[in-house]
């Protein structure tokens, strides 16, 4: 066990669980139930994990320094995948990767290092590397870059050898057969990297005609072309009009014969060509890097610095792995590019004006514009596979609120306050009530403790979760608004000496 925690560590404050219901039928996907936890990764919990007691345990690679020892390409498939036929691949290409069977059926491509790397090369590389072998719109372990805070806890991997006597997820050595997992420990030691051996990792690519274009040409005209002639070819287009500026439209018929010649349907009709060279004559639209099957080969960070590649061109990015934050109030992450992106409420989401703001604004890029109905499928598309991330008791947004009052109302500076000291921020209280200025108690107390909601929005809740009210009172000449919410019950404290009210005798 503690090889394999070795092996496997990643965040520690958070992990994740998965409940199987039941198993699928040949072609379908495990169901069960999987959520993100946050609390410590125990021992139990690995001890669980190995000796095959629910839930099966989920490691979130990246930790808070922003590194990771591991990485892996989660190769979605369920019927029958060939991984035989993966694992020569990757050894064609001499690349240091494990090849295990996932939960599903699929495959789970791993890489190890050494000691931690950043979790950008980590995922830089995979992403490369999940390019070339063909399965570029699998998800990439770790799925960001950087945490953007303490609430903020990653994607978690399922892990492999969950009941490891008897397992189904198991690593497979070069001939594609099951090891055990005291096997697996010793291909480990055969393949773990040095941060230098990733950093200088080659990923080969087939010499190409497209070695000045978009990666997925380069790689989809590499394969037998099974399917999307249309999509392919409108890429094409794309490309060959900012290659051939003046002459694009004499390209394409060649392209359509010497490529499609070998699909079971043959070259597209030359009716069709013509109208799509017509379609797209006088028009700049654009490459489509998410459709299928271009987004199966996509190396965007690649295809970047290619001459005709999408360049400077504002596309749409690549959104993946949206998480909810079960609050009452619940907000949202969600990966763009890779990057970590916080959607403070659903409207964040659904309202493309909003998004492309926030996208802007936290991680200075800004996404094209699209259409409705294509946004519209973006967050369909998210929001089917969203993650829940499950709250500790009390942390919910009320919850958080409620005792941040509390504490600021009865502090000891609170218990000894005149009228007077409200207006520097302090809290008075008369018959029964606490008395306090809202923009003292936000910004002198809240935006300490890191209070993520906005002033407007703040005090609406504490009008409707903490009963707090409006009211104005006079010092003085002055008379600000104030609110008022019923006194808590101070804590005893005999180093506290108690204010006398005005009107005792004493």
């Amino acid at each position: 066990m503690e090889e394999f925690i070795k092996i496997f560590q990643g965040l520690n404050r958070a992990h994740g669980v998965t409940y199987v219901d039941r198993k699928g039928a040949d072609g379908q996907k495990i169901k069960g139930k999987s959520f993100v936890q946050r609390d410590m990764v125990t021992e139990k919990m690995w001890h669980n994990h190995l000796n095959g007691i629910e839930p099966s345990l989920g490691i979130i690679p990246i930790t808070d320094d922003n590194t990771c020892k591991w990485g892996c390409i989660d190769i979605d498939s369920y019927a029958g995948f060939d991984h035989k036929k993966l694992i020569d691949k990757i050894k064609n290409l001499n690349l240091p990767l494990l090849v295990f069977r996932s939960k599903s059926g699929g495959a789970h491509v791993f890489c190890f290092t050494t000691v931690p790397v950043e979790a950008k090369l980590m995922r830089d590389k995979l992403v490369s590397v999940s390019a070339v072998l063909g399965y570029g719109g699998s998800e990439v372990f770790p799925k960001q870059v950087e945490l953007k805070s303490k609430d903020d806890t990653g994607n978690f991997l399922n892990l492999p050898y969950f009941n490891c006597k008897n397992t189904t997820r198991y690593c497979f050595n070069e001939n594609a057969e099951a090891v055990s997992l005291d096997g697996f420990f010793n291909l480990y030691q055969l393949n773990k990297i040095t941060p230098d051996q990733l950093e200088n990792l080659k990923i080969k690519r087939p010499e190409s005609e497209f070695s000045d274009g978009p990666p997925c040409l380069e790689s989809i005209t590499q394969t037998e072309i099974k399917d999307g002639r249309d999509r392919i070819l409108y890429q094409y287009i794309q490309y060959a009009k900012r290659k051939w500026p003046e002459s694009w439209q004499g390209k394409i018929n060649a392209f359509n014969y010497k490529y499609f010649e070998k699909h079971s349907e043959g070259p597209l009709d030359d009716k069709i060509v013509q109208g799509k060279i017509k379609f797209n004559d006088g028009k700049d639209l654009g490459f489509k890097c998410n459709e299928d099957p271009m987004c199966n080969h996509c190396d965007k960070k690649l295809c970047r610095t290619r001459k005709f590649g999408i360049g400077g061109d504002s596309v749409f990015p690549i959104l993946s792995d949206l998480q909810k934050v079960e609050l009452d109030e619940p907000y949202y992450w969600v990966n763009v590019d890779g990057e970590r992106v916080k959607l403070d409420n659903i409207d964040y989401l659904m309202e493309q004006r909003l998004f492309r703001r926030t996208v802007a604004k936290q991680i200075n890029k800004k996404p094209k514009r699209v259409t409705v109905k294509e946004f519209e499928l973006y967050v369909d598309q998210l929001l089917r596979g969203v993650e829940i991330i499950k709250a500790p008791e009390g942390s919910s947004i009320i919850d958080q609120l409620k005792e941040h009052l509390e504490e600021f109302c009865t502090n000891r500076t609170a218990a000894q306050t005149t009228k007077k000291d409200i207006l520097n921020g302090n809290v008075y209280t008369e018959d029964g009530q606490h008395k306090f200025i809202f923009h003292k108690f936000y910004h002198g107390h809240l935006q300490r403790k890191k209070w993520p909601e906005k002033p407007q929005v703040t005090q609406q809740m504490l009008k409707e979760y903490c009963d707090c009210k409006d009211d104005r009172i006079s010092i003085g000449k002055k008379r600000p608004s104030i609110m008022v919410v019923n006194a808590f019950d101070r804590p005893t404290d005999n180093h506290t000496q108690k204010k006398l009210k005005e009107d005792s005798p004493y």
